[in-house]
């Protein structure tokens, strides 16, 4: 639901987090807002918590690749060594781009991304770029960040468009002069009996 649609509830009463209701009309917008509220708080967590838990545990899994891809090339290395062929065996220029890539991807990543929370599309490639000098894994991981970040802004850019955000928070609803903790304990008839005396008696009441 767009800021715009909202005819009685604004953004001071979402601050707020509770509205008096006196029509039937406000007391459907506020029905309304509440079930987008409710769906956009959770798709926007399911959203962070599935992006979460992959730039977590790619740290671990860049990490596993780099010690798999040196066991791999010291059997070889020494395969190598034994039969004579020296130009095989890895270099020291090689292993040493594969440690310092994997050092600045976990300084820069670390910091700007799981630290700081930042998920800019060109951020999450400059963080993420060094890890494409250790293995075919870590090029593989810098393309899925990419991705990741670019449909995450996209998805964010369109949660910022909705009412409520970016915390999405539950109106409480209430009647006026009424105790009511629920939206559930408001009917049309509540409403009716609450506004009475605030209207004269020859007045119709909607």
């Amino acid at each position: 639901m767009k800021p715009s649609e909202l005819k009685y509830i604004t953004p001071e009463i979402i601050e707020k987090g509770g509205i008096n209701v006196s029509s039937p009309e406000m007391l459907d917008e506020a029905r309304r807002y509440n079930m987008d509220a409710v769906t956009n708080n959770a798709r926007r967590k399911r959203m962070q918590v599935t992006q979460g838990i992959w730039l977590i545990i790619q740290i671990p899994l860049l990490i596993a690749s780099v010690c798999m891809h040196l066991t791999l090339e010291t059997l070889t290395d020494f395969e190598a060594f034994r039969a004579g062929d020296f130009g095989a065996i890895m270099s020291y220029a090689r292993i040493a781009a594969l440690f310092i890539g994997l050092f600045a991807y976990l300084g820069l990543f670390g910091y700007y991304i799981i630290f700081r929370f930042q998920r800019d599309p060109k951020i999450m490639f400059l963080c993420s770029f060094p890890a494409m000098m250790t293995t075919g894994f870590g090029v593989l991981v810098v393309l899925i960040n990419v991705v990741s970040a670019y449909i995450y802004t996209h998805r964010e850019e369109k949660f910022a468009e909705e009412a409520g955000y970016p915390a999405f928070v539950r109106l409480n609803v209430t009647t006026i002069d009424s105790d009511s903790t629920h939206i559930s304990d408001i009917t049309y008839d509540s409403i009716k009996k609450r506004t009475k005396h605030l209207r004269s008696d020859d007045e119709e009441f909607l």
